[in-house]
């Protein structure tokens, strides 16, 4: 499919006129439930020294605002329990 010296992509429909058929492929939602001993693992690791935040959460595929919500939660923790 080359138009223009540009290589694209059809979706089922004429040119200039709007899609007629999107196919939707279901399967995991990307979201991942973690226990709450992981989650504090991931915390706990992203306060090591040398180590950042960003870094953690890339190597355990989730996000900065994320791991910083659970250091939150962490910290409450602590102090309901004392």
């Amino acid at each position: 499919m080359e138009r223009d010296g540009k290589m694209g992509v059809q979706l089922d429909g004429s040119i200039g006129v709007g899609v007629s058929r999107l196919e939707v492929i279901g399967g995991p939602s990307g979201r991942r439930r973690r226990t709450k001993a992981e989650r504090a693992r991931i915390a706990a690791e992203s306060m090591m020294p040398g180590v950042t935040v960003a870094d953690t959460a890339r190597k355990h595929g989730t996000t900065r605002w994320q791991i910083y919500d659970w250091r939150k939660q962490m910290a409450l923790l602590q102090n309901s329990v004392f």
